[in-house]
């Protein structure tokens, strides 16, 4: 692979195949920032920098590596933390924060933004704007991932958003995998919770028996509620309602359904019921977000 640049970033286009693809990356990049420097600097666009009071909400997820030097972290989910080399920050759309190197040393980074369905539908079931820092396991691995994005980003090659977004979701496992290395309290239980998950992605269009699901897995609901929340960072009901709102938008906007029939084909009671969730988990009625998503 040919050398390249230590700073180098690249961000892309709007790409309707690549939005169907599932998985799309917006933007990827890597740089060095020496000591008491600008952070970040202003070549990057307008609306990544962060505003006057340091913060900054984008409506993307983001995986931050941090490859050398030290600084802070906060967000609306996340009190102010430090993070060092080999410390990956999660940044989650519409969850507002804030970071960058201390200045007494400085960091290095590498960065990839991405989003779509099948991306938000991943970060909901195994991620969580409360544990926004995974400590990387295998960062030789996560390394040449980020080099190939990079690499690939330069080449004039057929289907190139696709072979680019191809690399977010293994970034994404090898974040999962060393979140597991590092705490292995955290792996006990996994395979209960893996199934419940599965259960609850596969049955969109019901509303799940907790207690009949938990009795189903071999375990008391006592035991699966507080283990699911350990492990997601959201009780069972919630992160069923999260993956149904995340369902609901790609409903509503790639299929086109009504609101009514999004609601309906959800499993909501009715379409008052979803709009209020809707509207609390997004900030906006699904109405709206649609008119939003297509001026």
């Amino acid at each position: 692979m040919p050398h390249r640049p230590q700073n180098f970033s690249r961000y892309l286009p709007t790409d309707q195949q690549a939005k169907e693809w599932g998985w799309r990356l917006v933007h990827a990049g890597r740089q060095s920032v020496p000591p008491h420097s600008q952070y970040p600097n202003t070549e990057h666009p307008l609306s990544y920098l962060f505003d006057t009071d340091g913060r900054r909400t984008l409506d993307e997820f983001q995986v931050v590596y941090i490859t050398k030097g030290s600084g802070t972290f906060e967000s609306r989910s996340q009190s102010k933390t430090t993070v060092n080399a080999g410390d990956a920050i999660l940044l989650f759309p519409d969850e507002w924060h804030r970071y960058g190197p201390d200045p007494e040393t400085g960091w290095s980074e590498c960065w990839t933004g991405f989003h779509g369905r099948e991306a938000s539908r991943i970060m909901a079931s195994f991620f969580s704007p409360k544990e926004p820092i995974c400590k990387v396991g295998q960062g030789d691995a996560l390394i040449h991932h980020f080099d190939q994005i990079l690499h690939w980003l330069q080449q004039a090659i057929a289907a190139k958003e696709q072979v680019l977004a191809s690399h977010v979701p293994l970034i994404l496992a090898f974040l999962k995998s060393g979140a597991r290395t590092e705490n292995s309290s955290q792996s006990k239980g996994s395979e209960f919770v893996l199934e419940a998950k599965t259960t609850m992605l596969a049955n969109l269009s019901e509303h799940t028996d907790l207690e009949l699901l938990a009795k189903e897995l071999g375990i008391s609901y006592t035991r699966f509620r507080l283990t699911f929340k350990e492990q997601t960072g959201y009780s069972p009901r919630e992160f069923e309602n999260i993956i149904k709102l995340n369902r609901s938008r790609d409903l509503l906007l790639r299929e086109q359904k009504s609101v009514t029939e999004t609601a309906g084909a959800l499993g909501y009671s009715s379409m008052y019921y979803f709009s209020r969730a809707f509207k609390k988990q997004f900030g906006c009625s699904p109405q709206q977000w649609l008119k939003e998503q297509r001026d």
